[in-house]
C-alpha cells in the first residue's frame, strides 16, 4: 500500500517544476503568434514582452505558492488569475493562427496584411472581453439549480442538496463557505450531499474553513465521498474532521435511511493510482436493501461504466461532479476525452433507466473564472411516482 503522505509529497515537488515549464512554452508562443506583432512600435512591443514574462512569472508563482497558507488573498487572487490570462490568450493565439489559414488565400500582400492586423486586434480585444467577463462569472455567488423526478419505488418526498467542487483552500475561504452553506441553508433540504473535491488544501491551513460546513442544515444526514483532489492532502485527517462534524462518509458503503431509500458512496478513481482507499462497486452496494431505491454519489461521472449491466445497472440516481462544467471554454470539449459527460442532467441507457447528474461545482481551481459555465448549488425535490 502506497503511503499517502509520499504520495502527495511527490506531486507537490514534481507538479509545479513540470507546470513551469509548460506555462515557458504558452508564453513563448503567445508572445510570438499574438502580442509581438500587434504593433510595429519597439516600446510597444517591449511592453508585451515585458507583460508576457511577468505573467509567466505570476503563473510559476501559482504554482508554488498554491499550497501556503500565508500568502495574502488579494496577492492569490492575482496570481490565480494570471493563468486565467495564459489559457484565453493561449487559444487566441490559436484560433488567430486558424484565421491566418484563411487570410492567406487572399489575393493581394496588402490585403493579407491589412486582415491579419484587424484580426489579430479583434481576437485580442475579444479576448481581453472574455476575462472580464470570466472574472465576474466565476466570482459571483452560486446559482440555485432545481429539479425534480419522479423516483420508482419511493415512498415519501424528499429535498437533497447537492454540493460538489468547493475546492476550500486557496481563494475558497471562510466567507466564501459561509456563503455557501447560508444558500444551502436556505433550500430547507431533507438531505445534503457532498459529492467530492470540497477539500483542496492541507487541514492544517483551512480547518476554520472547513468547521463553516458544521452549520450546515439537514434533518436527515450530511453525506460525503471523496473527490480525487482529497488524495493529495493529508486525506485521514480531512476525513476524520468530516465525521467529528457528524457527516456520513461513505467510502465503498451504503446508508438506508428509515427504509424509504438507500445512500451508497464509492471512493474516488484517483485511489487505484494511488493504491489507497480504492474503489469497490461491489462493496459499495453489498449492503443496499433491494426493495428500496439508490442513489449513488460518485464524484467522477465515469462510474456509469460499471452501472450498464447488472447486478449495478437498478441505481435510480447518480449524482456526480469533477468537470466543473468544463469551467472555462472551450476546455470543456477536452474533458469529453475524459468523461461521458460534462454538466447537467441525463438518462443512461441500461435496463433501469438511471439518471446521471454532473454538477458544475460550487467553487472553482486555478483561476477564478468561468466560461461557459457557472457556479450552482442544486436542489432535487425526489417525488414518488404517480402511477
Amino acid at each position: 500500500m502506497q503511503d499517502i503522505p509520499q504520495f502527495a509529497q511527490m506531486q507537490n515537488a514534481i507538479f509545479p517544476f513540470m507546470g513551469s515549464l509548460l506555462f515557458l512554452i504558452l508564453h513563448i508562443y503567445i508572445y510570438k503568434a499574438l502580442l509581438k506583432s500587434l504593433s510595429t512600435k519597439p516600446f510597444v512591443r517591449f511592453i508585451w514582452k515585458l507583460f508576457t514574462c511577468i505573467n509567466a512569472i505570476n503563473c510559476m508563482a501559482y504554482l508554488f505558492l498554491r499550497d501556503s497558507a500565508n500568502v495574502p488573498q488579494v496577492i492569490y487572487f492575482l496570481l490565480s488569475l494570471c493563468l486565467g490570462i495564459a489559457f484565453l490568450f493561449t487559444m487566441a493565439a490559436f484560433l488567430y493562427q486558424c484565421c491566418s489559414l484563411i487570410i492567406i488565400t487572399l489575393p493581394t500582400k496588402s490585403a493579407r496584411s491589412r486582415w491579419r492586423h484587424r484580426t489579430k486586434v479583434g481576437i485580442f480585444l475579444i479576448s481581453v472581453f472574455m476575462l472580464c467577463y470570466g472574472t465576474y462569472n466565476g466570482t459571483k455567488k452560486p446559482a440555485i439549480i432545481h429539479h425534480t423526478l419522479e423516483i420508482k419505488g419511493l415512498s415519501t418526498a424528499l429535498n437533497i442538496a447537492v454540493l460538489s467542487d468547493v475546492h476550500i483552500g486557496g481563494l475558497m475561504e471562510e466567507s466564501k463557505i459561509k456563503q455557501i452553506v447560508e444558500m444551502t441553508n436556505a433550500l430547507k433540504a431533507d438531505m445534503v450531499v457532498l459529492t467530492g473535491d470540497i477539500v483542496d488544501a492541507e487541514l492544517k491551513n483551512v480547518e476554520k474553513s472547513i468547521d463553516e460546513l458544521q452549520h450546515l442544515q439537514a434533518n436527515n444526514g450530511i453525506f460525503y465521498v471523496l473527490g480525487n483532489h482529497e488524495y493529495f492532502h493529508d486525506i485521514e485527517n480531512i476525513i476524520n474532521k468530516l465525521q467529528s462534524l457528524g457527516f456520513h462518509v461513505l467510502i465503498n458503503q451504503s446508508y438506508t435511511f428509515k427504509d424509504i431509500i438507500n445512500i451508497a458512496g464509492i471512493a474516488d478513481f484517483m485511489g487505484w493510482r494511488v493504491g489507497y482507499l480504492e474503489p469497490d462497486i461491489s462493496q459499495t452496494f453489498a449492503q443496499i436493501d433491494p426493495q428500496l431505491p439508490t442513489i449513488l454519489l460518485a464524484h467522477q461521472p465515469k462510474i456509469i461504466d460499471y452501472l450498464k449491466a447488472p447486478p449495478y445497472d437498478k441505481v435510480d440516481l447518480v449524482l456526480s461532479g469533477h468537470t466543473h462544467g468544463g469551467q472555462i471554454f472551450p476546455f470543456s470539449l477536452a474533458m469529453l476525452l475524459q468523461q461521458p459527460y460534462i454538466k447537467g442532467l441525463h438518462t443512461l441507457n441500461n435496463a433501469h433507466q438511471t439518471k446521471v447528474y454532473v454538477s458544475q461545482g460550487s467553487g472553482f481551481w486555478g483561476p477564478p473564472m468561468r466560461i461557459g459555465s457557472e457556479r450552482e448549488i442544486t436542489l432535487f425535490s425526489l417525488q414518488p411516482t404517480k402511477n
